[in-house]
């Protein structure tokens, strides 16, 4: 069996510099450590991880808390975008990540040992929206966590959101440009901070370009196809409809189109629509969908390098890491934009 000596003396390397390579550490050039995986793979090194983790340690594996506001890891279309890139940054760093169960009714932050393996991980990443009770006892139980797509106000954990403010200045402000000036806000009836924040980025759009708010545009709903065909469809029954709207996310917007052809509108003829988030399906629906895509991939990756970096006692700075979207112009809105 292949000793890390054996891996050091073909890649020409040290152990110590073997050791780093293999466990990720950023200190090693690219170039080393190609060579290093190049020289384990050939002689089929295999580290002793039990070892490893008693001489650290630690357990290297991460825990996944799921918010209540998703529906699961493997069918939520937007979660497992980010989280699939998490793992990837988590497994380039020598870590595993194992997904607890999402709290239930009736359970307790007290509850936590048992969904946290009793100490058999090293940190967490809370994804989605949890109530503050569960995040504090997390922090009491002296456990590195970070939280994605959510923070708490006024507390210095570690956070990754999406600048979900400022994507919907993008969506509105690109409609505003193209000409509309009765621009509908389809907005979702949430309690935590997506829900204002996408509200006010519309009114901030609507403000830069001196058009007046105005509520009668505006619907708030579940963030689900079916109320949002509902919320679209009584937007479109009003004596002074829109002529374009913005829906907060993707799904909603699916919705909207839904709505518009019931009603016999021609999309983006007779009304043009923006989404939010970018899923997979956004360039499949009819017309394909203009929307601001959110940055999932880069959420989750430093979402697991910040935590990580905690974990490994290196520096982190404390608070909000804001990640901006980028609009994609498609057919729904009808005009062309430069991405910006």
């Amino acid at each position: 069996m292949a000793t890390i000596k054996d891996v050091a003396r073909l890649a020409g390397v040290s152990p110590a510099t073997v050791s780093q390579a293999l466990n990720g550490r950023p200190r090693v050039h690219s170039d080393t450590r190609q060579r290093v995986v190049d020289a384990a793979t050939k002689l089929r090194y295999a580290p002793n991880l039990h070892g490893r983790r008693l001489a650290r340690r630690r357990a290297e594996c991460l825990a996944v808390v799921q918010g209540r506001n998703m529906t699961t890891v493997f069918s939520d279309s937007f979660y497992r975008v980010v989280l699939g890139s998490a793992a990837e940054a988590t497994h380039g760093r020598g870590y595993s990540l194992v997904i607890t169960p999402t709290p239930r009714e009736g359970m307790r932050p007290a509850d936590l040992g048992r969904l946290m393996g009793h100490g058999a991980v090293d940190g967490a990443l809370v994804v989605g929206v949890l109530e503050a009770d569960w995040l504090f006892a997390l922090r009491e139980r002296g456990l590195p966590i970070v939280l994605v797509d959510t923070y708490l106000e006024g507390s210095t954990v570690p956070a990754v959101v999406a600048d979900y403010r400022d994507g919907a200045h993008r969506a509105t402000a690109h409609l505003l440009g193209l000409g509309h000036r009765r621009v509908a806000l389809l907005g979702a009836a949430v309690a935590y901070p997506f829900g204002p924040e996408t509200h006010d980025g519309y009114a901030d759009a609507l403000a830069g370009a001196t058009v007046a708010y105005d509520a009668r545009l505006v619907r708030r709903c579940p963030i689900a196809v079916d109320a949002a065909i509902a919320a679209a469809t009584s937007l479109l029954a009003a004596s002074d409809p829109p002529t374009a709207l913005f829906a907060v996310t993707d799904a909603m917007a699916i919705g909207a189109l839904r709505a518009a052809r019931e009603r016999g509108l021609r999309v983006p003829a007779d009304l043009a629509v923006v989404g939010m988030d970018d899923i997979e399906l956004a360039a499949y629906t009819d017309p394909p969908l203009t929307t601001v895509r959110v940055a999932k991939e880069t959420m989750g990756r430093l979402a697991a390098e910040r935590l990580i970096a905690l974990i490994e006692r290196q520096e982190v700075e404390p608070g909000i890491v804001s990640v901006p979207g980028e609009l994609v112009v498609r057919a729904s809105c009808g005009g062309k934009g430069d991405g910006s």
